[in-house]
This record gives C-alpha cells, sequence and structure tokens, in this order.
C-alpha cells in the first residue's frame, strides 16, 4: 500500500470501503494497526467517511475490533465512531461499553473524546450512559467519565457533579 499520510493516499480505499466495508475492512486495519500515527488517523477517517452512508455496518465491525489485542485497532474502534456518534449514539454505545474499562490510554482518550462529540448534541444520553458507567466502579471506565463529560461540566455543573460522585 506504500506510505498513508491522508484519506487522498487511499482514494481507491474509501470507495471499497463504501461499496463493501467487509472486503476493505482487511486493509482499513492494517492502517488501524500501524506504528505510524498518521496512517491510524487515515483508518479511523476512512471509517468516520464510511459511516456517512453505512452507519450499522460500521458498528458491527467495529464492536469486533473493540475486543483487538492491539491497542492501537481497539483505539480506531472508538475514533472511527465520532461521527455516528453525533447522529445516532445510542448504537455506538454497546462498543463504547466494550471499551470502557480498558487500561490503555490511547483507548480511553478515544472513548472519552467519542463521549464529548456526542455530548455536544445529545448531553442526556451521555448522562445516562455515563451514570450507568459509573456504578461499575472500574478505575479506567471513570477516568473515561472524567474527561468525557469535562466539557459538559461547563453548561451542566449539577448534573456531571452528580455522576462524578456516583459510589466507585
Amino acid at each position: 500500500m506504500g506510505r498513508v499520510n491522508k484519506v487522498a493516499d487511499v482514494k481507491d480505499l474509501l470507495r471499497r470501503s463504501i461499496d463493501d466495508l467487509q472486503l476493505a475492512l482487511p486493509d482499513v486495519k492494517t492502517l488501524a494497526a500501524s506504528d505510524d500515527w498518521g496512517e491510524r488517523e487515515v483508518a479511523a477517517t476512512l471509517l468516520v467517511e464510511t459511516g456517512k452512508r453505512k452507519p450499522n455496518e460500521v458498528v458491527g465491525a467495529m464492536a469486533a475490533w473493540a475486543s483487538d489485542p492491539d491497542a492501537n485497532v481497539r483505539r480506531c474502534a472508538s475514533e472511527g465512531l465520532r461521527g455516528i456518534a453525533r447522529k445516532t449514539p445510542d448504537i455506538v454505545f454497546p462498543v463504547l461499553t466494550k471499551l470502557n474499562a480498558d487500561s490503555s490510554l490511547y483507548v480511553k482518550k478515544s472513548v472519552a473524546n467519542v463521549l464529548r462529540n456526542a455530548g455536544n448534541y445529545h448531553p442526556e444520553k451521555v448522562f445516562d450512559l455515563c451514570r450507568e458507567w459509573a456504578s461499575e466502579g472500574n478505575k479506567n471506565t471513570q477516568w473515561i467519565i472524567n474527561d468525557g463529560l469535562r466539557k459538559l461540566k461547563i453548561k451542566y455543573p449539577d448534573e456531571v457533579e452528580a455522576i462524578l460522585a456516583s459510589p466507585e
């Protein structure tokens, strides 16, 4: 495939992922697992773009990737859902829930980022999910909740404080 720095470098892969995601997934996963940060970002962006047309297919594939042993792939499973989370967060929450106790900071930052993206449009849904997660008492999950709600804390301080004060 050669060095990939932007989606324009893999236009054919984007077309393939939109036409037949299952056929394109092995190549997207290769980018997601790369040691090169830029290639990992391209993989996530490919999934975001494909998710605009095939959200359920992307979510289904990312549910499988969320269990991958490679933290880079798990991070892509979250990051690739950014656009879908803004529009229909409910369908991405099961994937995020699979990742909510991940010990990798790279993965935790991505899950928190997706929560922030969804929270901009659907704060009550994010609050409900974080309330559920807070009851698990997991330190990794708590980190994600804290970071994921930090921007909502400005507009909804009481709601966020109640979630953060939940017993661990």
